[in-house]
């Protein structure tokens, strides 16, 4: 639990993420709106240096939306690293919680069954349904490969006499 507490301590929450994406979101079609005008703009009229500057000016602001969306994206990625490590350190503390629990139960005479009946019937219900679909595949392409057979004998021209 002390371990759980820690790591959500150290992590950004992910309200944090969800506001700087719905910001740049937010920004970004009246950006393009304007990259778009002026593009022409410039395009048309290059001698113009309101255009070009206007032109680069939003290509700047593309730029930097880029630049923040990549610094999200890592940070995102960062914690994900983050919380997959700790994670693993919790997956093998609870491994030898598990071996612990299993020489305990040992020491008091709790028998463990490999297999219960539940865990059988389960077993036994999957290797029911895989042979069952199988068979309905087979019966499909049997169905499938005939239909091609009919279909081709039957639109052969009749031989003329």
């Amino acid at each position: 639990m002390e371990l759980q507490e820690n790591m959500m301590d150290e992590l950004p929450k992910p309200e944090v993420f969800l506001s700087q994406i719905n910001t740049l979101k937010e920004k970004l079609p009246a950006i393009l709106d304007d990259f778009k005008k002026y593009y022409i703009f410039y395009n048309k009229n290059p001698e113009y240096s309101e255009y070009q500057q206007m032109f680069e000016s939003i290509k700047g602001n593309l730029q930097s939306i880029n630049s923040e969306l990549f610094m999200t994206t890592n940070n995102i990625e960062k914690g994900t690293e983050y919380m997959n490590s700790k994670f693993q350190i919790l997956n093998k503390l609870i491994k030898k919680e598990k071996i612990k629990n299993s020489k305990l139960k040992r020491q008091l005479g709790i028998v463990e069954k490999k297999y219960n009946g539940s865990d059988e019937l389960i077993s036994n219900y999957k290797e029911m349904y895989n042979l069952d679909y199988l068979n309905n595949f087979a019966l499909i392409m049997g169905i499938l490969t005939l239909g091609v057979l009919l279909s081709k004998k039957f639109l052969e021209p009749a031989p003329t006499v």
